[in-house]
């Protein structure tokens, strides 16, 4: 039973309570309802514990949605940090990802540099982020040893070396680098190219160099301008055995 005042009392069936008293902390509430809205005060609270004995109010569907998504944002959590320790291609930026929740300040990342990463790549960075911005813990502290492991991605990679805004290469200076892929907004001429560099004795880094819709008409111009040339003069110098001339040419 459930008291309210004018000694008006609301039936709650039994079983509810005896399958809850076992496991959870109960508490006795009391109302003062005026006499006109008892009956309907009454039809709202059946209503509630009903669906509170099958978890369907609002409340539990959103905390029910809060512990999924923690489970899914440590699953992923656990999921990174293996890559970052791992010889992926990937490993550079999830370690930077990871390194930058760890401590912002010293440790800036672009959430930018996430475009390279594939589709997976990408969920799970997510669900970490959600994790992180509600998480009463620090990354690192979901794992037995974990502010070593984060010092060792450090370490590995050289982050505490590199200054929290690294300057630009000297002037004129030729990196020699591998392009990887581009992002674009649909519509839109301006664009982000990415690139990957490894220079001597260094693990490979990725870049990315974001371009206005000017700047990308130009470069398109220039580089379709120079492979046309090449193979106006027969085939080009550097052409593979089973490569002929693009289509797009």
């Amino acid at each position: 039973m459930a008291a309210y005042g004018n000694g008006l009392a609301l039936a709650v069936p039994f079983e509810f309570f005896r399958d809850q008293i076992a496991r959870t902390k109960m508490h006795r509430i009391t109302f003062e309802v005026p006499e006109h809205l008892v009956a309907a005060f009454s039809e709202t609270a059946k209503d509630f514990f009903e669906k509170a004995r099958s978890g369907a109010t609002n409340a539990q569907r959103a905390a029910e949605i809060r512990a999924s998504d923690r489970d899914a944002g440590l699953d992923s959590l656990a999921y990174l940090l293996r890559v970052a320790e791992g010889p992926s291609d990937d490993a550079g930026v999830i370690a930077r990802f990871l390194v930058g929740l760890y401590n912002g300040y010293d440790f800036p990342f672009a959430l930018t540099t996430l475009r390279q990463l594939d589709d997976e790549l990408f969920e799970h960075c997510l669900a970490v982020l959600r994790l992180d911005n509600s998480a009463s813990a620090e990354v690192h502290d979901y794992f037995p040893n974990g502010a070593v492991r984060w010092q060792t991605m450090i370490k590995n990679w050289n982050l505490a070396e590199k200054p929290a805004q690294e300057s630009l290469p000297p002037e004129g200076h030729v990196h020699h680098c591998s392009y990887e892929n581009l992002t674009d907004a649909p519509g839109y001429r301006d664009a982000t190219l990415f690139f990957k560099v490894a220079e001597e004795g260094e693990a490979p880094q990725s870049f990315g160099l974001a371009l206005s819709a000017e700047d990308s008409k130009k470069i398109a111009r220039d580089l379709v301008g120079l492979h046309r040339r090449a193979w106006q003069r027969g085939k080009p110098v550097d052409v593979a055995a089973s490569e002929s001339r693009p289509d797009w040419l």
